[in-house]
C-alpha cells in the first residue's frame, strides 16, 4: 500500500451571499468578526449566543444553521440539506423538517 499523503479538505463551494449585498457584508468580516459564517462542513451558521465552556477562558459561540437570508428573506439552504451535509449533528430539531 503507498503512504497516504495527508491533504488539506476540499473548499466547498457555496452561493451564500449572492442573494443580497447585505448578507455579502455581514459575512466579509472585514471589520468585525462576522456573526454570519460558512463552516467547513459547508452550511450556514448564524452565531446566536455565547456559553461559558469549562478550561476556557473566553466564551464559546453558539451557532445555529440559517435557512433564510434576515436581510431579504431568501431560502439560503434546507433542513435536508444540512443534515446531509453534518450527518444530522447540527441541532437542527427532527420537528423542523
Amino acid at each position: 500500500m503507498a503512504d497516504e499523503i495527508d491533504e488539506p479538505a476540499p473548499i466547498m463551494m457555496h452561493n451564500f451571499g449572492n442573494c443580497c449585498a447585505e448578507l455579502k457584508d455581514a459575512m466579509s468580516g472585514e471589520e468585525f468578526e462576522p456573526l454570519i459564517t460558512v463552516a467547513e462542513d459547508g452550511v450556514l451558521y448564524m452565531s446566536v449566543g455565547l456559553i461559558d465552556l469549562e478550561d476556557e477562558e473566553d466564551p464559546g459561540m453558539v451557532d445555529h444553521p440559517l435557512f433564510f437570508c434576515p436581510f431579504c428573506g431568501t431560502q439560503l439552504q434546507t433542513v435536508d440539506e444540512v443534515r446531509a451535509k453534518t450527518g444530522g449533528e447540527n441541532g437542527v430539531d427532527e420537528d423542523e423538517a
